[in-house]
């Protein structure tokens, strides 16, 4: 998730970054239907995982599904800074579609008894209070706070991990080291975006600080 994390230009900037003359865009675009399709896809993935047969149609299927969705983080964001503009919804709802995608994904593996749950526990619990102070920060503030490189890390590496799950044929044992390092690292940006937000409170506290200080008299 460097003190400055460099935003990306395609979902992470603000739209009060757009020229004064440029009204928002209407939150009802491409883009942001796109991010909502990464949603619905969720439980596609979990019905091609219960009705999986003697075959390994339905897992491929479940894979190609997933990494489809994944990759439609990138698509949306590329349609809406080439063709729509930055929405305030669009910079809110893009993580909140990328959480919900890989624990649906990983509670529907879960759920089947191939990935063990206090797995997923310990990503929902990271991502409900990241997702948490982000809202929290958008209500006080007005602030919507860009994914570091290692919140993109952590989720390339859940990404990779489900993909390994959901591959036929690929080892167990090699799924699950994968799935491991996707704990560590998501645990660790956890830890990393709360030291972000309370950087930036205390900083803001001490501008406001110093504010409110009376003007000291010129000396003579």
């Amino acid at each position: 998730m460097a003190d400055a994390p460099q935003p990306r230009p395609d979902r992470d900037r603000s739209p009060g970054d757009q020229p004064a003359d440029t009204a928002e865009p209407h939150w009802f675009n491409l883009p942001n239907l796109v991010t909502f399709l990464r949603v619905l896809l969720v439980p596609v993935i979990l019905w091609l995982l219960l009705s999986e047969g003697d075959h390994d149609t339905e897992r491929w299927w479940a894979f190609g599904i997933f990494v489809f969705a994944a990759l439609t983080d990138s698509i949306d964001g590329w349609v809406a800074r080439r063709y729509h503009g930055v929405t305030r919804w669009g910079q809110l709802a893009d993580p909140i579609a990328d959480k919900l995608l890989i624990i649906g994904a990983l509670a529907s593996l879960a759920f089947v008894g191939e990935l063990p749950w206090w797995a997923v526990n310990v990503i929902v619990a990271r991502e409900v209070a990241v997702t948490l102070l982000r809202l929290r920060l958008v209500q006080r503030r007005g602030l919507v706070i860009p994914a570091s490189p290692w919140g993109k890390v952590k989720t390339v590496s859940q990404v990779i991990a489900i993909a390994a799950f959901l591959l036929p044929g690929m080892p167990e044992l090699v799924a699950r080291r994968l799935l491991d390092v996707a704990v560590a690292l998501t645990v660790w940006s956890g830890i990393e975006y709360a030291f972000r937000v309370g950087r930036l409170a205390r900083n803001d506290g001490s501008a406001t600080s110093r504010s409110q200080e009376p003007p000291r008299e010129p000396r003579r």
